[in-house]
């Protein structure tokens, strides 16, 4: 059997759930000489003591830890301890997940050389029923869940299927997931997982999703807290609300990278499309331009706009920095650590003469056209337009040059860690 690399990452308030992820390590794996790695990104339960004792149970566990007040993010996470797996296939889980019997022979039955395999979720019934998981609620207290009865439930479950589907967790060789840079550290809270797997599908990966490897997974306690979905608990509520303007700044930055939305396995063409607008100048404009902004390349228009946004562009980062618990002062000495749009350069008064402009008046932009047009620019140009000048209701289209950018966008570079600043192995 080829020995694979597990990779854990963890934070705040998770120590119940990654006791019972290795309760089911060592019970489920056919064999313990696997390497475990699992970075601890930030610890309030001693998190990493309880590691320590650990390995006297699995021989090769490495952790790695966060020295700093700030947390990497799992985005940086997963990058890192993909980056110190000693094996050439690693396995990727989160803290709050549990998995069943034979865990690691299932997913080497399936994956090879550039290709993801993605395992099925057992999952309680909170965000309803959907055909890529199998519902079913083994509650949401690691405290008291029935590892027995799962492992047993799980083995009536699997299924000699295989489907298409991206999330975690997932089994891949770790040269699929390094030679494009791993997770863009750019998206802090969300979008992560579907801006690698178009990176991923550029790349020509393969991506699977099997029915006979099955973990348990709590549902969001990592990303959201462990009682996120408790609607009596008002601070709960108030972080699911915090979360969902970060998704809705998160989705932004998706837009400005590839000009729609997508989590879909199909190769995406990628044009730079760019706008002159006019009406910028009237106030009452100003939600339909910090709207439309993102699907753009570079837009030109009248400074007014550009002016009004620079307040909301500056505290861009407060909400993800609210929710990881991380001050002013310290974001400014380590924000360097992660990626980052120079979001203003894009918008000018000067001349535009991209290979792809939209021109377009403000004061005639409706909901209709966004959801008809906007939204769906970058497919639009792709299957039916050529070179020329076309008017389109509102719009004038002028396409100069349609090349696909696409693979310009395939691998990532994340900022280095200075040396005072990287996370300790042990």
């Amino acid at each position: 059997m080829k020995l694979i690399s597990f990779c854990i990452n963890t934070s705040r308030n998770e120590l119940n759930h990654i006791q019972l992820l290795f309760k089911s390590l060592q019970q489920n794996l056919s064999t313990l000489e696997h390497e475990i790695i699992v970075f601890i990104d930030s610890d309030t339960e001693n998190t990493y003591e309880w590691l320590l004792t650990q390995k006297e149970i699995f021989s090769d566990l490495k952790i790695l830890k966060n020295i700093l007040n700030i947390p990497y993010g799992y985005q940086r996470n997963i990058n890192e301890l993909f980056l110190n797996a000693k094996h050439d296939i690693v396995s990727y889980l989160q803290s709050d997940m549990v998995i069943c019997k034979d865990y690691d022979i299932e997913v080497l039955k399936q994956v090879r050389p550039n290709m993801i395999v993605c395992s099925t979720r057992i999952e309680p019934p909170l965000h309803g029923n959907s055909g890529e998981k199998i519902t079913y609620d083994f509650g949401l207290d690691p405290n008291v869940f029935d590892l027995d009865k799962f492992t047993e439930y799980s083995e009536s479950q699997k299924q000699n299927k295989i489907t298409e589907y991206f999330f975690a967790p997932f089994t891949l060789y770790k040269d699929t997931w390094n030679l494009i840079g791993g997770h863009d550290t750019r998206f802090r809270r969300s979008r992560e997982d579907s801006d690698i797997l178009i990176r991923l599908i550029l790349n020509d990966t393969k991506i699977i999703q099997v029915w006979n490897a099955l973990v348990y997974h709590f549902t969001c306690t990592s990303s959201r807290g462990k009682d996120w979905f408790d609607s009596n608990n008002i601070e709960a509520q108030e972080r699911t609300k915090l979360q969902q303007y970060a998704d809705s700044i998160e989705l932004n930055k998706f837009f400005r990278k590839w000009g729609r939305f997508s989590h879909e396995i199909k190769k995406l063409p990628v044009y730079n499309i760019s706008a002159i607008i006019s009406g910028a100048e009237h106030e009452q404009n100003a939600y339909k331009f910090k709207f439309i902004e993102p699907f753009f390349n570079k837009i030109q228009t009248t400074n007014f706009f550009k002016t009004s946004l620079i307040p909301e562009y500056n505290s861009r980062h407060n909400i993800a920095n609210q929710l990881l618990h991380i001050d002013e002062d310290i974001w400014n000495e380590h924000n360097y650590m992660f990626n980052d749009y120079n979001y203003l350069e894009r918008i000018t008064e000067n001349d535009i003469n991209d290979d792809i402009v939209i021109t377009f008046n403000l004061d005639q932009l409706t909901d209709y056209h966004v959801n008809l047009f906007i939204l769906n620019m970058q497919d639009i140009i792709y299957s039916t337009l050529e070179l020329g000048e076309f008017s389109y209701d509102i719009f004038h289209i002028k396409i100069t040059n349609k090349q696909d950018i696409s693979a310009e966008k395939i691998h990532v570079t994340n900022p280095k860690i200075k040396q005072e600043h990287l996370y300790t192995i042990h």
